[in-house]
């Protein structure tokens, strides 16, 4: 099984981070930090949130962003976007922080999660579907606003594909 190291994440999600950032409020001085770290069992069986210097296919990641204000008024109407790398993580459905999330997937079109969509079945009937976890590539929260000084956190969980079964063309 193939381990890889953390800065392949980081690299994955990094082209979308520069907007995360700017989504915060341009025109204050919010600060973004983002974490990651692998979800683990601990010795007493509850989840504890361990160090992810490196991961494998499966695990299960934490996003954790922060949003800052340092500026000396308040940031107003703060959106705050986590980029879902394509081919390589997928969101975990109702592990959002706050649990209101909005989901997109071309970042440009979000709506409230679950996102769904219609499809046509076999007979012509036309049916509302959810739309797979799996496809959605931007998470955002409206954080409303923050006041010098405060911070806001976010927080999602995605699962590393297995990319070498996906090559294959088999399931996850």
């Amino acid at each position: 099984m193939k381990k890889y190291a953390l800065w392949m994440v980081a690299v994955l999600g990094a082209s979308a981070l520069p907007a995360a950032a700017m989504a915060a409020d341009s025109r204050s001085d919010v600060q973004v930090t983002l974490a990651v770290q692998r979800v683990v069992p601990g010795s007493d069986g509850k989840e504890v949130l361990a160090e992810a210097r490196e991961i494998k296919p499966g695990d299960l990641l934490e996003y954790r962003a922060v949003y800052r204000n340092q500026g000396k008024q308040a940031a107003r109407d703060v959106m705050a976007v986590l980029p879902v790398p394509a081919n390589s993580l997928s969101y975990v459905p109702a592990s959002a922080s706050p649990q209101r999330v909005w989901a997109s997937l071309d970042g440009r079109t979000f709506e409230v999660a679950p996102l769904m969509r219609v499809v046509t079945l076999p007979n012509g009937k036309r049916e509302s579907r959810p739309v797979p976890a799996s496809e959605y590539r931007y998470l955002r929260w409206d954080l409303g606003d923050i006041k010098p000084g405060d911070q806001a956190t976010v927080a999602a969980r995605m699962r590393m594909a297995d990319v070498e079964r996906q090559a294959a063309g088999g399931a996850k």
